[in-house]
C-alpha cells in the first residue's frame, strides 16, 4: 500500500487555489489574486557572507574559500541550482498526488555545470552561467514507466524555476546613492 505524498490539508488547498484560477482566470479579481511581485533584499553579514530576506523569511549564501569567502552557506549559484532541485520536487510531488498513479516516494537529483573562466578576456570564455543541466528521478512505484513520463512532462511544463530559466528577461537597474 502506498502512503500520500502530501497532506490531505496540501491537497485541499491546492483544489481551492486551483478553482479559484479557474474562476477569476485573467479578469481583475484574477489579477489580485494571483500576481505577486517579489521582492529580495540582501545586505552583508560579514566579508563575503550576505543574507536575503523575502517576506518573513532568511536565506544565506557566502562565496567559496577559493574566493575569499567563509563557505559559511551556499553560494549563489548552488540555492539557484538547489531551488530549481526543489520546484521540481515540489511540483512532482504534486502532480503525483493528483494523479491515479501510485507513488511511494520520488526525489530529483539536478547536475549542472559551470565554468569560472567566463572573466577571462579570451574568446575561448564561456558564457558565464550554469550550463549543461540535467536532472535524474528516483521514484519507488510499480507504474509503468509511460504513465510516469506522462505526469514528469506536466512538471517540466508547469515548474515555475524552469519556465524562469527558459524565458527571455528585461533587467532594469536604478542606484541610490545615501548619506550623498
Amino acid at each position: 500500500m502506498s502512503k500520500s505524498l502530501i497532506t490531505e490539508e496540501t491537497r485541499k488547498a491546492y483544489l481551492n487555489r486551483l478553482k479559484k484560477l479557474q474562476e477569476y482566470k485573467f479578469s481583475e479579481k484574477g489579477d489580485e489574486l494571483f500576481v505577486t511581485k517579489l521582492i529580495v533584499e540582501s545586505e552583508q553579514i560579514n566579508n563575503l557572507h550576505v543574507k536575503a530576506r523575502i517576506n518573513d523569511l532568511e536565506i544565506d549564501n557566502d562565496a567559496l574559500e577559493e574566493m575569499g569567502g567563509n563557505r559559511t552557506a551556499p553560494t549563489p549559484l548552488e540555492s539557484l541550482i538547489s531551488s530549481f532541485a526543489n520546484c521540481l520536487e515540489i511540483s512532482a510531488l504534486l502532480y503525483f498526488s493528483f494523479s491515479k498513479l501510485k507513488i511511494n516516494s520520488l526525489k530529483v537529483k539536478v547536475e549542472a555545470t559551470y565554468d569560472k573562466r567566463y572573466v577571462l578576456p579570451d574568446e575561448r570564455a564561456p558564457l558565464l552561467g550554469l550550463y549543461d543541466i540535467k536532472y535524474t528521478w528516483y521514484i519507488d512505484t510499480l507504474e509503468p514507466l509511460e504513465k510516469i513520463g506522462k505526469v514528469l512532462k506536466k512538471v517540466e511544463k508547469y515548474c515555475p524555476v524552469k519556465g524562469t530559466f527558459s524565458r527571455t528577461h528585461k533587467y532594469q537597474q536604478e542606484i541610490v546613492l545615501i548619506n550623498r
